[in-house]
């Protein structure tokens, strides 16, 4: 945000207008939200109740972080940098048990639950995520302690919820087909369990690029090969080209795989006509499993561009998956909120109010 304060103020404005909305709303419909009666300190609404807890405490940490220096930037305060080991020591411990809750709570009863019936209920789905979380890291890469529980917890989460989808059509197949069961459930069921899935996706996303991502700087001449997460990038020197609005210096790397090409990829360094403040453009290539980007630094020696440049190279494995995790999350939601039971109870009050309206007595 620092070479372009549009971005912040862009994400500030959306920050004010989706918490401010939500502010809004709920001071709108908190005086028809009522206690529901009481229930059990182990039961369906105590530990949708905790989740919630954890994942606004969770978001608003996020947001301190993300604000908190600019607050102290625009009081004069000084500078401060909030990086990866706040958020790690902050957000992770509050996500870990919120996981482990999304897989419980679908199968504890409403007003009080039975801690042998929930552990009978989901014990073979929490062995068989134990073995994924145990075996997952040494196939993906080096067995890390964290890596294991937060592939565990998504192994959990997953398994749960298809856990929970089977008995839920199983209980109200009525002799129906399995399938004719299934299509008859809810929007609400579906847009839960999807969303539940997203958050699964998103933690292995998270995890895999926090733990196996791999980075390096290095000064790279024509024909010099660079081998990072298993790949190799082959620098075949730069060329000059002019954009639209600008003028650039391209990179030619050669991307390869177990020695077989893969493809061309070029990174860019542009000089914009209007500025001139030098703009770093990164290739990228993508996949579902990984990407790999790479960025040219500055050339060694200026007076010699196509002699030799500094060259940063990142492999990011499944960082995809936190974007189609969120993705996921969203289309969860949108489905539970289509369910036309929350149609049906909204044209209901709708039509007792009129109804109350219609009987009152007319002033003359």
């Amino acid at each position: 945000f620092a070479t372009d304060p549009r971005r912040g103020i862009f994400i500030l404005a959306f920050l004010v207008t989706v918490i401010g909305s939500s502010l809004a709303l709920f001071a709108w419909r908190a005086p028809r939200v009522g206690l529901g009666g009481r229930f059990g300190l182990l039961s369906r609404e105590s530990l949708l109740l905790t989740n919630n807890v954890l994942l606004v405490v969770a978001c608003a940490s996020v947001l301190l972080g993300t604000l908190y220096p600019l607050l102290i930037d625009a009081l004069g305060a000084g500078k401060l940098s909030v990086g990866p080991p706040y958020f790690d020591a902050v957000f992770v411990p509050l996500m870990l048990p919120a996981a482990f809750l999304m897989g419980v709570a679908p199968f504890a009863r409403w007003k009080n639950a039975s801690v042998g019936e929930l552990a009978r209920t989901l014990r073979w789905a929490f062995l068989a995520a134990a073995v994924v979380g145990i075996t997952a890291p040494f196939v993906l890469g080096e067995w890390k302690p964290l890596v294991a529980l937060s592939l565990l917890l998504a192994a959990w989460i997953v398994l749960s919820a298809g856990l929970s989808f089977v008995e839920r059509v199983r209980s109200t197949r009525a002799g129906q087909s399995f399938l004719a069961a299934a299509s008859k459930q809810p929007r609400s069921f579906f847009g839960m369990h999807v969303a539940h899935v997203g958050i699964a996706v998103f933690i292995v996303g998270v995890t895999m690029v926090s733990a196996y991502q791999e980075e390096k700087d290095v000064k790279m001449e024509v024909g010099d090969t660079v081998s990072v997460g298993g790949y190799g990038f082959v620098f075949n020197g730069v060329r000059e080209s002019n954009g639209p609005n600008y003028r650039a210096l391209v990179g030619d790397i050669d991307l390869s795989k177990d020695g077989t090409r893969l493809r061309k990829i070029f990174p860019e360094k542009r000089f914009y006509i209007a500025s001139s403040m030098p703009m770093t453009e990164a290739a990228i290539d993508s996949g579902i499993l990984r990407d790999v980007y790479v960025s040219l630094g500055e050339p060694i020696d200026k007076a010699r561009p196509e002699a030799a440049w500094a060259v940063r190279v990142y492999y990011k494995p499944f960082v995809d998956w936190i974007w189609g995790g969120c993705v996921l999350m969203a289309i969860g939601g949108l489905v539970a909120m289509s369910d036309r039971r929350y149609r049906i109870k909204a044209r209901a009050a709708a039509a007792s109010s009129a109804t109350v309206a219609a009987t009152l007595p007319q002033n003359a």
